[in-house]
């Protein structure tokens, strides 16, 4: 469900997710665009740089309406189990990677990458979780 769906509450939740993340791009694009041709600093360079995290409440409050809207409970707690897995997966990436940094030096991993890797994640955890039930 998370690339393909078969009912209209998917289509709708997919078409969302599309929405708000070609809105994360565009707000980042146009932030950059922004820097580098204004140089803010101060308050509007934070407002600014929070405007590409906007969708992202998007993006959440798509998926909570998609587990409100469901009817099916099963499709909905596969979601939720992807979820589960999709931020459990993520935290370990990410402080195991701290820990690279800090003790075997490893580069730095921007913060930007951590929620299109919880997806990822979550995605992956969705493959595995409805390969379990076929």
């Amino acid at each position: 469900m998370l690339l393909s769906a078969s009912t209209p509450i998917q289509r709708r939740f997919i078409a969302r997710m599309w929405i708000a993340a070609g809105l994360c791009a565009l707000f980042c694009v146009a932030a950059m665009a922004v820097f580098r041709r204004f140089h803010l600093q101060g308050l509007p360079a934070y407002l600014m740089a929070a405007l590409p995290a906007l969708p992202i409440a998007g993006q959440l409050l798509a998926t909570a309406a998609y587990l409100n809207d469901e009817t099916d409970e099963f499709q909905r707690n596969i979601l939720v189990q992807s979820l589960l897995g999709g931020t459990g997966l993520t935290l370990v990436a990410i402080t195991a990677w701290g820990y690279l940094e800090d003790f075997a030096h490893a580069p730095r991993m921007d913060l930007v990458w951590a929620y299109p890797l919880f997806w990822l994640l979550t995605w992956i955890s969705y493959r595995v979780i409805r390969a379990r039930y076929r």
